[in-house]
C-alpha cells in the first residue's frame, strides 16, 4: 500500500487549498450535494446517478454518522467544490466495510484536490478501523467504484494501493415482445406471488443465505435490511417471490427498484432488479429465470420502457448467461477498486 499519512495530516492537506473551506456534511446542505453529484455524475458519464433520497436516507439512517465520514468543500460564493466522503459501516463486523464516495467538481479538477481528497478517505477508514477494533473483528476493506473509462480516478485508486477487483455490467432489456403474464412459466412445484410484508425477515434470511458464495458479500443486518426494503427506491408492487409449494417456504425473490434518477440521463424508463436470490437447493429449476420474467410484466405493467440489473462480471452462478439469454444486453461497465488491510495496524507503519 502506498504510504498514507495519518489523519490530521490529510486533513492539514486538505485545508492547504486557498479559496474553498472543508466542514462535515450537514442536514441543510443536501440538495446542494446533490446538485453537484448531478453535475459530476453527469460529466462523468456514469451510469449511476446519486437522487436527493439517497442522501436524505444516508442522514437518516441510524449507522450513518456523517459528522465524522464527510467533508465538503465550498467556495466562497457558496458553491460545492468536493465532497470527501469515507463510509465506514458500523454495523457490519465480519468484514469492515468503508465505501469511499468522493468527488471534486470538473471546474476544480487538475489541482490536486482529488488526491488530496482520496488520501483523506483511506486514512479516515484506517484510524476508524484502529480506533474501534476489537477482537473478532474480520479484515478492513476499503472500496472505490468508478465507471470503467474515467481513467483519472481509476489511476488515482491504483497509484494509492487500490488495484482493479472487479468488474460489474448494467444490463437492460426492452419491454417488447413479452406474451401475457399467464404465459410465465412457473417451474413444477412454485408458485410466484407478490412481495408479503409477513414474509420479510424469511426473503432476508433467503438472500443471505443465497448471496454467500458471491464476491465481496457479507450478511446484512436486520437494520441495514429495514433500510433496503424503507427505501424510497424500492417498490414492493413490482417486486416477485418464489414460494415451494410443497413447504410453504419461499425460495426465491426478486427485489426491484424504481432509480429515477438515472431515467433521464439514459434516455428510457426502467425497472431495475436490485436483488435477484434462489435458495441453492433449488438452482437450475428455472425459478431466477421465471422471477425476472414475471418482473418485467409489473414493469410493462407500471409503464415502463426497460427492465435492468447488475451483475458481476465473474460471478459463479453463470448469472450473465441466464441474463443475456432473456434478452438483456450491457450497456455500462463498472469497476471496483479494493484495499484490504489485514490488520490495525494504520498507513506507512511496519
Amino acid at each position: 500500500m502506498t504510504d498514507l499519512p495519518d489523519e490530521p495530516t490529510a486533513r492539514a492537506a486538505l485545508d492547504s487549498f486557498t479559496g474553498i473551506r472543508w466542514r462535515p456534511l450537514e442536514r441543510d446542505d443536501l440538495r446542494a450535494v446533490a446538485d453537484f453529484y448531478r453535475e459530476c455524475e453527469t460529466h462523468d458519464a456514469n451510469p449511476e446517478r446519486t437522487a436527493l433520497s439517497d442522501l436524505e436516507e444516508y442522514w437518516d439512517s441510524e449507522r450513518s454518522v456523517p459528522e465524522e465520514d464527510t467533508l465538503v468543500a465550498w467556495d466562497d460564493d457558496g458553491a460545492v467544490v468536493a465532497v470527501a466522503w469515507s463510509g465506514c459501516n458500523r454495523a457490519v463486523t465480519e468484514r469492515r466495510g468503508v465505501h469511499l464516495g468522493g468527488a471534486v467538481h470538473p471546474q476544480h479538477r487538475g489541482r490536486g484536490i482529488g488526491r488530496a481528497v482520496l488520501r483523506w478517505q483511506i486514512a479516515h477508514a484506517v484510524a476508524w478501523d484502529r480506533r474501534t477494533r476489537t477482537a473478532g473483528f474480520g479484515p478492513l476493506v476499503v472500496r472505490l467504484a468508478a465507471p470503467s473509462d474515467q481513467a483519472d480516478v481509476r489511476d488515482l485508486a491504483a497509484r494509492h494501493g487500490m488495484p482493479t477487483e472487479r468488474y460489474f455490467f448494467e444490463m437492460s432489456r426492452p419491454l417488447t415482445g413479452l406474451t401475457g403474464l399467464s404465459d410465465v412459466p412457473s417451474p413444477t412445484g412454485i408458485r410466484l406471488t407478490g412481495w408479503a410484508p409477513e414474509r420479510s425477515a424469511e426473503v432476508h434470511h433467503l438472500l443471505n443465505v443465497a448471496f454467500r458464495d458471491h464476491w465481496g458479500h457479507v450478511d446484512s443486518t436486520p437494520q441495514m435490511w429495514q433500510e433496503q426494503t424503507g427505501s424510497s427506491a424500492f417498490r414492493p408492487g413490482w417486486s416477485v417471490l418464489a414460494v415451494d409449494e410443497a413447504s410453504d417456504e419461499v425460495v426465491g425473490a426478486a427485489l426491484n427498484t424504481a432509480y429515477e434518477q438515472d431515467w433521464e440521463p439514459q434516455g428510457f424508463t426502467e425497472g431495475y432488479t436490485d436483488m435477484l436470490g434462489v435458495a441453492r437447493d433449488h438452482r437450475g429449476r428455472g425459478i431466477a429465470s421465471a422471477l425476472l420474467l414475471a418482473s418485467m410484466h409489473r414493469f410493462r405493467e407500471a409503464g415502463l420502457e426497460a427492465a435492468g440489473l447488475g451483475v458481476d462480471s465473474d460471478n459463479p452462478s453463470g448469472a450473465l448467461r441466464l441474463y443475456e439469454g432473456l434478452g438483456y444486453r450491457r450497456t455500462a461497465s463498472t469497476v471496483v477498486h479494493q484495499l484490504a488491510v489485514d490488520d490495525a495496524r494504520g498507513p506507512g507503519e511496519g
